[in-house]
């Protein structure tokens, strides 16, 4: 996947894009930066409606290129780096996001499969009787 990266663009649309490849994860935008395997605090999250030139000093345009090989920290430091952005992946779980800081070390595809594992244990399990009942 190849994520362009332009000042005009807004956070929501590079979350789409992301979220397209990746469907059981999400990347947040934040004011400040963190390290390997420390969360970002909500507090300085962006909103999705910002505008990419408004949130970062250095403003070099360019494409971001992501594999589902990438770490998620090699992906938050790349965006960081090249972009002057400071990204935190979530991974889903039930119905919850939650940050991926305690496993930065996992690949992105790894963290969508965990994502999507837990989320579909988390969904109850129905009853084919009580549904089959329901129909007549």
């Amino acid at each position: 996947m190849i994520i362009q990266i332009h000042d005009t663009k807004t956070i929501a649309d590079l979350q789409e894009k992301f979220s397209q490849f990746f469907p059981f994860l999400k990347i947040e935008f934040y004011d400040q930066p963190h390290h390997w395997y420390e969360e970002s605090p909500e507090k300085t999250a962006y909103g999705a409606s910002y505008k990419i030139g408004d949130i970062r000093k250095q403003h070099d345009h360019g494409d971001l290129e992501i594999h589902s090989w990438y770490r998620t920290g090699d992906l938050e430091q790349s965006f960081s780096k090249k972009f002057d952005l400071n990204v935190q992946v979530f991974r889903l779980h039930g119905e919850n996001w939650v940050q991926t800081a305690g496993t930065d070390k996992f690949t992105l595809k790894e963290q969508n499969e965990i994502a999507r594992q837990a989320t579909i244990d988390s969904r109850p399990v129905s009853d084919s009787r009580t549904e089959k009942n329901n129909l007549f």
